[in-house]
């Protein structure tokens, strides 16, 4: 076998599915890539394309059109932090999206692995944080991914899911 080849053939590519609060549409997980090379690579990819002015615009938008539609439970004092604590899990995830979007291979029906495997490594960095706010931060990392792969247009088909979903544990 050669330096550069595998014994086996692994797809580069998992299903992108429209995101949902409750997670079961959450990418694959694949151990290969959540904890491999390719994946810290393209979170560290992803979190720097998440300060260029496309993730702030995704992260912008999804504030504006998706934070109305969570019940956030935080105190008044607390509220200013939460909204940007869900802010920072959009605009991450808008970053990999991003990134994902530059891979020409992929269909728009596809999330790459690496892509995938960098989600789950932001997941993991989400500080502690009740598991409402958490399902809650990871959807919107989920969404930021999304929107930014796919375009506003993605955007109504979130709306409509939250819209018909219950916010509660």
């Amino acid at each position: 076998m050669g330096w550069f080849t595998r014994g086996r053939h692994r797809e580069r590519y998992v299903a992108l599915a429209v995101p949902t609060l409750d997670g079961s549409t959450w990418p694959a997980a694949d151990p290969a890539a959540r904890t491999g090379f390719g994946a810290a690579t393209t979170h560290r990819l992803g979190l720097d394309a998440a300060f260029t002015p496309e993730a702030h615009e995704v992260a912008d938008l999804l504030t504006a059109r998706l934070l109305p539609l969570l019940a956030l439970d935080a105190s008044p004092e607390d509220l200013p932090h939460t909204v940007d604590l869900l802010r920072s899990a959009a605009q991450t995830g808008a970053g990999l999206g991003l990134v994902d979007a530059r891979n020409p291979s992929l269909r728009p029906d596809q999330i790459g692995v690496d892509v995938a495997g960098a989600l789950g490594e932001a997941e993991q960095d989400l500080p502690p944080m009740p598991p409402t706010l958490r399902r809650q931060a990871r959807f919107l990392l989920h969404a930021g991914h999304h929107v930014a792969r796919l375009g506003p247009e993605a955007l109504p088909r979130l709306e409509a899911q939250l819209a018909g979903s219950v916010d509660a544990d």
